[in-house]
């Protein structure tokens, strides 16, 4: 027979055993209920947000807690995006002008000098004329460094010239040029004597150098200057 509920029962003794050894034999215990359900253990919150925190940084890409960041990094492989510059041979070229700055720059620089204010263009006109050397040849245009400090030596191949632009320093004794080349960077001679023929000088040696695929179809500037004036002289005969 179940109790419904519990019945309190004290252990009995060993004196008590003695005096009454059957008195107590059919006393109940206390008994649990069988129809108890046992309570369902309630979520560990913490657990639960750090369920939530793993499942945040897997949606943006961060490393789960307890990883390392090189397992879960995959291996990328570079593209080879860039374009193997083409090697030109330079042997058997002939100098068409090789010089230092204009010295007429130096000596502007210096007069100008004693002022604070034009103290470091000063002394970047005395570290040109020092020690910088312009050098065209009829297959590139070199430009040479040799200071103490730094030695460096940057050869241009005329098929690689985009345009050629110069500004006139000095009442146009000399000037100022910069080379853009095919692949955007651009290349500065500052004080170069003789700006204006040298520019011409790399145009020419461009188109001369340049293969007949890249000029299929372009035209230069002389020669549409010539079809300009062709032009204009065939609509007069027209008119007439």
């Amino acid at each position: 027979m179940l109790l419904s509920q519990p019945v309190n029962c004290r252990p009995q003794s060993f004196q008590d055993s003695k005096r009454a050894p059957f008195k107590n034999l059919n006393r109940p215990c206390a008994r649990g209920s069988r129809n108890s359900i046992p309570r369902a253990a309630a979520e560990d919150p913490d657990a639960e947000l750090e369920k939530r925190l793993e499942r945040l940084r897997t949606v943006k890409g961060a490393t789960p807690y307890g990883q390392s960041a090189k397992a879960s990094k995959q291996e990328v492989v570079p593209k080879d995006t860039k374009k193997d510059k083409p090697t030109y041979d330079w042997t058997g070229e002939t100098v068409h002008y090789e010089g230092t700055p204009h010295r007429g720059d130096l000596i502007v620089n210096l007069a100008l000098g004693t002022t604070l204010v034009w103290l470091p263009l000063t002394l970047s006109a005395i570290s040109r004329a020092a020690f910088v050397t312009y050098k065209f040849t009829d297959r590139r245009l070199s430009v040479s460094t040799n200071a103490p400090w730094k030695v460096e030596q940057t050869d241009i191949a005329y098929q690689e010239v985009k345009d050629v632009v110069t500004v006139g320093r000095g009442v146009g004794m000399w000037g100022d040029m910069v080379v853009t080349l095919k692949d955007g960077s651009k290349v500065e001679l500052r004080s170069l004597d003789k700006f204006t023929e040298l520019r011409d000088y790399i145009l020419k040696r461009r188109d001369e150098l340049a293969p007949e695929s890249s000029l299929s179809g372009i035209l230069t500037a002389g020669e549409l200057l010539r079809e300009t004036a062709s032009t204009r002289s065939n609509k007069k005969g027209f008119g007439m």
